[in-house]
């Protein structure tokens, strides 16, 4: 009799913990995406002249209610592949000191405490000044066109766009790299002032590099990431 009590009691808890798990995994599944952060200070090709900044955002919502927290990330590229700063945080803002005469890319994306991630904010770019007045480089140039990694099937013409901008509102010049090979790219144009040029893939089944280098007219410049696409059948 007892045996047949306790196997009673088990079942009964069993069903009871595994019904609570569905619950809370139903609750996660249905749990709603946070909006997209929109980014206060520094904004966009801010020159700062004090290297220790305080990063400010405004605050993100979700329709489930549920708590938020904050991904808070700067690079020194745009691509974010050299990140110098990566924090969890549940305020909106973040004391950081940067060094001197850098370009900086930062982001912030809201999390959910259901897990649920939402999308990086547009990124803002900026510079620290080292000597007050002195020239700065140029942002390094952002991708516009074609996406890294894109396909292109039924055409060998191939439009790249980038943008590029200078925290000192310098006139800027572009010189333009392209080729297969990414260690040997060839350079096709150069002092280039439109942010746009037609190339054309010559070989199918084929990988394209391509990069941008930014110059002001100082003589201060900036070298984009290579980017790529493949050219499949035209």
């Amino acid at each position: 009799m007892k045996k047949i009590l306790y196997t009673l009691v088990f079942i009964i808890i069993s069903s009871s913990c595994s019904s609570k798990a569905d619950d809370e995994s139903s609750e996660t599944l249905n749990g709603s995406t946070p909006t997209t952060p929109l980014l206060t200070f520094p904004t966009q090709n801010q020159l700062c002249i004090d290297n220790t900044l305080n990063f400010t955002w405004n605050a993100s919502t979700n329709e489930d209610g549920s708590s938020i927290i904050y991904e808070f990330e700067i690079a020194t590229d745009n691509q974010f592949t050299n990140i110098v700063v990566t924090e969890i945080q549940t305020s909106l803002s973040k004391t950081v000191t940067l060094e001197k005469g850098f370009a900086y890319y930062w982001r912030v994306r809201a999390k959910s405490t259901k897990g649920i991630v939402g999308e990086y904010s547009i990124i803002s770019q900026f510079y620290t000044e080292e000597v007050p007045n002195s020239n700065n480089l140029p942002f390094s140039a952002s991708n516009i066109a074609p996406f890294v990694g894109q396909n292109f099937d039924g055409e060998n013409n191939i439009d790249l766009k980038w943008s590029a901008s200078d925290v000192d509102n310098d006139p800027l010049k572009f010189d333009i790299y392209f080729g297969k090979d990414k260690a040997a790219l060839d350079l096709i144009e150069e002092d280039m002032e439109e942010t746009s040029l037609t190339v054309t893939a010559d070989t199918r089944q084929t990988t394209y590099y391509w990069q941008v280098i930014v110059k002001d007219d100082k003589g201060a410049k900036t070298n984009s990431p290579i980017w790529n696409f493949k050219v499949n059948d035209f």
